[in-house]
C-alpha cells in the first residue's frame, strides 16, 4: 500500500485520526532508552531525573531532542519522560525502507510502558510531503494510531495535507 493511500486513512472523524503509516520498527520498543545532555541530575526517593541542555533520547531508531526532560520514575523503571523545547523534535523509522517520520511540538510526553508520545502546543508529525498538525497530536506505537486535536474546541483544529499519489496509478 502506497503512503498516499496510508495517509488517505488519516481523516477518520474531524478530530480524530488514524495512520498505520506512523509506527515504529518492532524492535524499538524493546531497546534499552540512551539520554544524554549537558547536565543531569538523580532524585532516587523522589524518582525523578532531571536533564538540561541539548538533551537526546535513542530508543532504536525513535530519537528525540529537547531543552529540558524530565524523567519521572517508579522502582527505577521509567514512567513517563517530559521533553520541552523551542522546538521538541521527533524522529522514527516506521518501516525497513520507507521514509522517516518526523515531529516538531513544544512540549511531548512519552510513555515507555504503553509507547504513546503524546505532542502539545504547535505539534506537527510528517512523514515525506504529508503532515498532520494540531495543538495535541497522540501517537501510539503499538496499536499503530495517530490522533490528533481534543475534539473539544472548534478554534483548536486539526490540519491534514495529503499529497497525490504520482506515476503510473494517476494517469
Amino acid at each position: 500500500m502506497s503512503i498516499s493511500k496510508r495517509f488517505l486513512r488519516l481523516f477518520l472523524l474531524a478530530n480524530f485520526i488514524c495512520s498505520p503509516a506512523v509506527f515504529a520498527l518492532e524492535k524499538d520498543a524493546s531497546q534499552p532508552i540512551s539520554i544524554e545532555s549537558n547536565a543531569g541530575s538523580y532524585d532516587d526517593k523522589k524518582g525523578l531525573s532531571i536533564y538540561t541542555g541539548e538533551v537526546v533520547i535513542i530508543q532504536g531508531s525513535m530519537r528525540l531532542e529537547a531543552d529540558k526532560v524530565i524523567v519521572t520514575l517508579d522502582n527505577r523503571e521509567i514512567q513517563k519522560l517530559i521533553a520541552t523545547g523551542t522546538p521538541v523534535k521527533f524522529q522514527q523509522t516506521p518501516e525497513a525502507g520507507k521514509e522517516d517520520v518526523h515531529g516538531n511540538s513544544l512540549t511531548a510526553e512519552y510513555y515507555p510502558e504503553t509507547k504513546t508520545l503524546i505532542m502539545l502546543q504547535q505539534a506537527i508529525i510528517w512523514q515525506g510531503k504529508n503532515s498532520t498538525a494540531s495543538e495535541r497530536i497522540e501517537y501510539d506505537r503499538a496499536s499503530e494510531v495517530l490522533k490528533a486535536g481534543d475534539g473539544k474546541s472548534a478554534s483548536a483544529r486539526v490540519r491534514v495535507i495529503l499529497q497525490p499519489k504520482s506515476g503510473e496509478e494517476n494517469k
